[in-house]
């Protein structure tokens, strides 16, 4: 199926590692040019580098997603190297797990801050260049756990749920300009991070337990959720939460 992505340019946070690395190889072999945010500049050189050398355009950028500043600048660097930019993706994340009762202010607000917080920063930055263009596709990585919550991280859980609710009110604000707003929910899926959880073993054996499908999720289920709501042939699609969990929302 042909996306209609061909030769625009996407911005995906978090992307030197994991499903964010995955994501940026998908809309790479849709013909999109990739620019990859990180904090981490190594891994997303790295990222950068291997698309490269599969014959792809792709760059890396060092980005906090938290900050203003570092957003803006790196935004403008985008614009000025490419003339455009089509194509959002926030996937930019991470866990700092505790029991709610012992949870501190710092990882409280951590959380937030990645998770939450840089959707909105990099969405207000982003989109007066997709308004130019009266285009634009963004997709914001949620999670199943705002549906039905997990243990050791209501931090994590609120921080989704909000990016699922920023997701819809977007939706209703950029539809006049044709930028859509959608969010991909993954449930278990089978990361090098989440592998090396101290707690692996006992979240492995849950999701198990409660999945209909029985294999793991993997980052390329992700990523192909991705390119389906970047599409240009998703057009009519907005406000929406796609659920790529192997059929488990509890």
């Amino acid at each position: 199926m042909n996306l209609g992505i061909d030769g625009h340019v996407a911005i995906v946070t978090g992307g030197a590692n994991g499903i964010g690395a995955s994501i940026c190889a998908e809309l790479a072999n849709e013909g999109c040019r990739v620019v990859v945010w990180d904090l981490d500049l190594d891994a997303a050189r790295a990222t950068a580098d291997e698309l490269v050398s599969r014959g792809h355009e792709a760059v890396a950028m060092k980005v906090d997603v938290t900050q203003r500043d570092s957003v803006r600048l790196a935004t403008q660097q985008v614009v000025d190297q490419f003339g455009h930019l089509e194509i959002l993706v926030n996937n930019a994340g991470f866990t700092a797990d505790a029991p709610f009762l012992e949870m501190t202010d710092a990882q409280w607000n951590s959380i937030l801050s990645v998770c939450l917080t840089s959707v909105f920063l990099c969405c207000q930055l982003v989109v007066p260049h997709m308004v130019k263009r009266s285009y634009g596709r963004i997709v914001n990585i949620a999670s199943r756990a705002h549906l039905g919550g997990e243990p050791m991280k209501a931090n994590y859980c609120a921080a989704k749920g909000g990016v699922v609710s920023l997701t819809k009110a977007l939706s209703l604000e950029l539809a006049v300009h044709a930028i859509t707003v959608n969010a991909v929910a993954p449930g278990f899926t089978l990361t090098e991070r989440l592998q090396n959880a101290a707690n692996f073993a006992d979240i492995e054996q849950r999701a198990l337990a409660v999945r209909p499908i029985r294999r793991h999720g993997l980052p390329v289920d992700q990523a192909h959720a991705v390119a389906f709501l970047a599409a240009q042939t998703s057009g009519y699609i907005t406000g929406d939460v796609l659920y790529v969990t192997g059929g488990r929302f509890g």
